[in-house]
């Protein structure tokens, strides 16, 4: 497998999306999973982001007469479903589905023709720049697709081809509890458990200490290292670093 990242650049005024993106920088949008074929695309993406920037979102993203995909000047003119599953003032979480049609100028769609089936899509947007990561089989023609999309791509856009190579993201940036250490693992489940990080807290460390029958000192150090662990590896996915 191999892994083909593209960033897209914005400038401002060009797609009423990205614009948002632009006025509120803290504002960042993150697919959780993506599946796109002959079929159609489906998706969901959780957005973070001040209130004010959610609303306007809340208007333009889901605007079904409108792709928020598409990086030519040809606009697909499929009808795009949009379903906002949960809402707070300062995060969603959005579905997305389009049937599939010839004429979607967008990067799944475009990443389908060149590349087939089988592919596992990423994607984050955050101020001017959305950038996709592909996994996609060895003999895929990358190159075929980067032309297609820089031939595609509208006045107001800069594409930029970052990486043909080893699947690095998906390996090292997933975050799984179950790569903890036994002994921290256990500890932070069983904080949680008995809502050692609830606020106010259920159970104090000394407490918990004597539930699971461990010295504090043993239960702080295990709690520490996890933490530390969970932050970092948070962090490092999240961070602009990725864009």
């Amino acid at each position: 497998m191999r892994e083909f990242i593209v960033t897209i650049t914005y400038e401002s005024g060009v797609d009423p999306v990205m614009d948002v993106f632009i006025e509120h920088p803290d504002t960042r949008a993150r697919t959780t999973t993506c599946h796109v074929s002959v079929d159609g695309l489906w998706r969901l993406d959780r957005i973070t982001g001040s209130e004010a920037a959610l609303d306007q979102l809340s208007e333009t993203f889901t605007n079904s007469v409108h792709c928020n995909e598409c990086i030519g000047e040809r606009h697909c003119h499929t009808n795009w479903e949009y379903e906002i599953l949960t809402r707070k003032p300062i995060r969603q979480l959005v579905y997305t589905y389009r049937p599939a049609g010839s004429d979607c100028w967008s990067i799944p769609h475009l990443a389908t023709c060149y590349l087939g089936d089988g592919l596992i899509c990423d994607a984050e947007r955050h101020e001017n720049q959305y950038e996709w990561r592909l996994l996609m089989c060895d003999d895929a023609p990358a190159t075929e697709l980067y032309e297609a999309l820089n031939e595609e791509l509208r006045t107001g856009l800069e594409l930029e081809f970052r990486q043909v190579g080893e699947p690095s993201y998906w390996i090292d940036e997933a975050i799984e509890i179950a790569d903890l250490p036994h002994e921290q693992r256990t500890a932070v489940e069983a904080a949680v458990e008995y809502g050692y990080y609830q606020t106010p807290r259920n159970i104090s460390l000394t407490d918990l200490a004597a539930t699971l029958e461990v010295p504090l000192s043993t239960l702080q150090y295990r709690l520490q290292q996890a933490e530390a662990w969970i932050i970092q590896r948070f962090v490092t996915r999240s961070t602009t670093g990725r864009l």
